[in-house]
């Protein structure tokens, strides 16, 4: 009867500013899976290969802080922007371009390329998939 209860887990409330090169953001943040952030996740989501945060958007300040630094991984990256309404928005930077975009919208970001993503306006969910299980060991050092 539970044959497969390990492969479901609710996510845990956990800071951005703990994720390396990234400050206190108008957001809450949702980790659903991560091997050394979150040891119980491991314990109960074997064999997946990904960080994966979702961020949840509902008010904004009129002056939204930066909080994303630019940085790179080793393994690539997936960000899904979601709104019901097409409303959200994000600044996302890829090497030295600069995107403004609304949801829904996909951002693949290839490894080794020096990126960052931060809400610029709107309400909905931003979710990151990083392929590594370990966020901190996916960073390359500068």
């Amino acid at each position: 009867m539970n044959k497969y209860k390990q492969f479901i887990k609710k996510g845990v409330a956990h800071p951005l500013e703990s994720v390396p090169f990234h400050h206190k953001a108008p957001l809450k943040r949702i980790l659903m899976q991560d091997e050394k952030a979150c040891p119980d996740i491991k314990k109960t989501l074997p064999g997946s290969n990904f960080h994966i945060a979702v961020h949840i958007i509902t008010k904004l300040p009129k002056k939204i802080p930066k909080y994303s630094e630019p940085h790179i991984h080793n393994c690539d990256e997936i960000n899904l922007i979601l709104s019901e309404k097409g409303k959200l928005k994000y600044k996302i930077i890829l090497g030295d371009e600069e995107h403004i975009v609304s949801s829904p919208a996909t951002i693949y970001i290839p490894k080794g390329i020096k990126h960052s993503a931060e809400v610029i306006g709107g309400k909905g969910i931003f979710i990151c998939i990083v392929m590594s299980k370990n966020y901190k060991k996916s960073l390359i050092k500068k």
